[in-house]
């Protein structure tokens, strides 16, 4: 369900909770002026490649009209380096190049653990995004291994629920009752359907197409390079879809203008973010 009391005072964002004393408390103390602008308070799933794109003014960063500061990003480690007081990993999502990401040892806690990750594992982070001598990073709170890999899946899928809901906080503003307050991003595990409840999963829902499109499509939306994405990057990133679905998807998609091949059968573009 949605809280129609906007996002300053919602306590989950793409599934993760928001406890009193938790990540979202430092931030919540300067949510109470949102006149004139959206801010996010809770942690936000991104993809690398919005990180990078977002705009920054001073320290506060946005991605599109929403300001972000906690986020999450899911990808693979491609290298690390560890010291006495951190750990420095490149974590790769394919939207962009590897994003840096530092997590602080604690030396004095003998209950924390500080093991290193070794390169090839997915992860999920965690963390606060940072700018230093026009160098981005992550600073995270929270680096842990993929439990099962359709965790890359409902990244995915969160990260487009999300920023569509803050992007658009009028979007219910015709249905589900006359409601037209903002929507808050999904307080249930991505994919999980109530019937349009919430925007994300309304959005998904009336756009005709099944689960395995959506998900090739938003893949294809995210992609960045001007070429497009490949077939093969799809498949790579799409590790529990077979590649005869992902070529079905690929062509019921392109037929119906979705999407478009670009320097090859093999490379795609969305009609969306077509520049």
């Amino acid at each position: 369900m949605f809280n129609p009391g906007g996002y300053t005072e919602s306590s989950t964002v793409g599934g993760y909770t928001q406890s009193p004393g938790g990540f979202a408390s430092p931030s919540l103390s300067q949510g109470g002026d949102k006149k004139g602008r959206t801010r996010a308070t809770q942690i936000i799933p991104c993809t690398v490649s919005q990180l990078m794109s977002a705009s920054q003014v001073d320290e506060a960063f946005r991605v599109g009209d929403v300001e972000v500061t906690q986020v999450t990003i899911v990808g693979i480690i491609r290298s690390i380096d560890k010291s006495m007081t951190n750990i420095q990993y490149k974590v790769d999502d394919m939207t962009a190049a590897p994003m840096d990401v530092k997590q602080w040892v604690d030396t004095e806690d003998p209950g924390v653990d500080n093991s290193v990750l070794p390169p090839g594992t997915y992860v999920k982070i965690s963390g606060n995004l940072r700018s230093f001598q026009n160098h981005r990073s992550v600073v995270a709170f929270g680096v842990r291994p993929l439990e099962d890999m359709n965790e890359i899946t409902s990244h995915i899928l969160e990260v487009v629920q999300a920023h569509m809901a803050l992007g658009k906080p009028q979007t219910m503003s015709s249905a589900g009752g006359g409601m037209s307050s903002d929507v808050t991003p999904n307080s249930r595990p991505a994919g999980e359907s109530s019937g349009g409840s919430y925007a994300g999963a309304s959005s998904m829902a009336n756009n005709g197409l099944s689960a395995n499109q959506n998900q090739v499509l938003s893949l294809i939306r995210g992609c960045p390079d001007q070429k497009g994405i490949s077939i093969l990057q799809l498949r790579d990133r799409l590790g529990v879809m077979s590649m005869p679905v992902i070529k079905q998807a690929v062509e019921f998609l392109s037929n119906e203008g979705h999407i478009f091949s670009t320097i090859d059968e093999d490379h795609y573009k969305s009609t969306d973010n077509d520049d």
